[in-house]
């Protein structure tokens, strides 16, 4: 099987060949991935992990495949003006830049790792801090090439991500704020998630017009789940949020793509809306805040999973033999049937999890199937 059809199979809860393989994860991690193996490219990285998925963002999230910035015509017209885009390049997916959130990088016992700026919507009275915003317009952007470039990861299975409903509204107002917005500003609320929809859907559906025969798979990030409970109440999410997922679901399929819905904590309550909205994966299905094998044996027939493998514990702080077991104990529970995507219980890997971990679990996966 090619890596796409082996993402399909599973999707479509058919039994591939071997378990389809995803990874994310942080530049620091990928630098020292690429060291720890004496390897000097990202796609020499796919390649030894077995991964079968090419994310349009890049495994960094910050330096992948996508449009040229052409400019946002905010100042004068003849010349492009957004302090985070170059223009004559791609964005590379970068969602903080497009939203003109700054991120730097913060020590941290582990290494460095990357923190944004304050949000800049602070003002909930400032109408006219809230429409004199930068936000970002699909005529920024070129399409024209986006298609040959995509083509050069033709033989891993592509997912187009970056768009969320929700969790990108909180770089921009603050998620404090945002969850207030929600119960006390419904108008603003309602403004802030109409930028964020209005363009992703736009951008999107430009996007699949131009390369949609290539993408396998599209990918929304929301949390709409903490450690133990929902974030937000069911009601919330069926005010403002369960609408936008179906139409963005309506998008993906209309172009024969799947919709991919990330996020993390404990979101059992609302995994038959997401199954009724037309989501065809979930991830990355947390063992710390729900427990795998309920949510295999009662939504696995209906949505794909993707993810399982303990990052919080197992990855972050077992041994190599830890990481082992808890692979093997994860693909007997997930693997069969179908319906299975490997992936960690945290999609992208921060400098936390040691790198002998991340090779590990990568390679015991595949000492599991890879010889089918």
């Amino acid at each position: 099987m090619t890596s796409s059809e082996r993402i399909k199979a599973s999707i479509c809860h058919q039994e591939p060949d071997r378990v389809p393989m995803h990874i994310n994860a942080s530049a620091r991690v990928v630098e020292r991935l690429l060291q720890h193996l004496g390897l000097s490219t990202v796609r020499e990285l796919m390649e030894y992990l077995h991964i079968d998925v090419y994310d349009t963002r890049g495994m960094d999230l910050h330096s992948g495949t996508a449009p040229i910035y052409i400019g946002s015509g905010k100042g004068d017209k003849k010349s492009p003006d957004h302090p985070l885009l170059k223009p004559g390049k791609s964005w590379g997916g970068n969602i903080m830049s497009l939203w003109n959130i700054r991120e730097y990088e913060k020590d941290s016992i582990h290494g460095p790792v990357l923190e944004i700026e304050n949000p800049l919507l602070t003002d909930p009275s400032d109408w006219e801090q809230w429409e004199n915003y930068l936000w970002p317009s699909v005529s920024w952007f070129d399409y024209s090439e986006i298609n040959a470039d995509l083509l050069k990861w033709s033989e891993f299975s592509i997912m187009a991500s970056g768009a969320s409903v929700f969790q990108h509204g909180s770089y921009i107002r603050g998620l404090d704020a945002q969850l207030m917005d929600l119960l006390m500003a419904p108008d603003k609320a309602e403004y802030l998630l109409d930028k964020l929809f209005d363009f992703y859907f736009d951008y999107y559906s430009k996007l699949f017009a131009s390369c949609g025969e290539q993408i396998d798979v599209f990918a929304l990030a929301d949390d709409f789940g903490t450690q133990n409970s929902l974030m937000i109440s069911e009601a919330l999410f069926d005010q403002y949020f369960a609408s936008r997922i179906k139409k963005l679901a309506d998008l993906a399929h209309k172009h024969d793509i799947f919709l991919l819905l990330h996020t993390c904590g404990n979101i059992e309550p609302l995994i038959p809306s997401f199954i009724d909205l037309g989501v065809d994966v979930l991830d990355p299905v947390q063992p710390e805040s729900m427990d795998v094998v309920q949510i295999k044996k009662k939504y696995g027939k209906d949505i794909c999973l993707r993810g399982g493998i303990s990052s919080q514990k197992v990855l972050a702080h077992g041994s190599k033999e830890d990481v082992q077991q808890e692979v093997k104990e994860k693909l007997d529970i997930l693997m069969p049937g179908g319906g299975y995507i490997f992936s960690p219980g945290h999609p992208v890997f921060q400098v936390d999890i040691p790198t002998e971990n991340i090779v590990t679990m990568y390679e015991t996966a595949w000492g599991v199937n890879g010889e089918k």
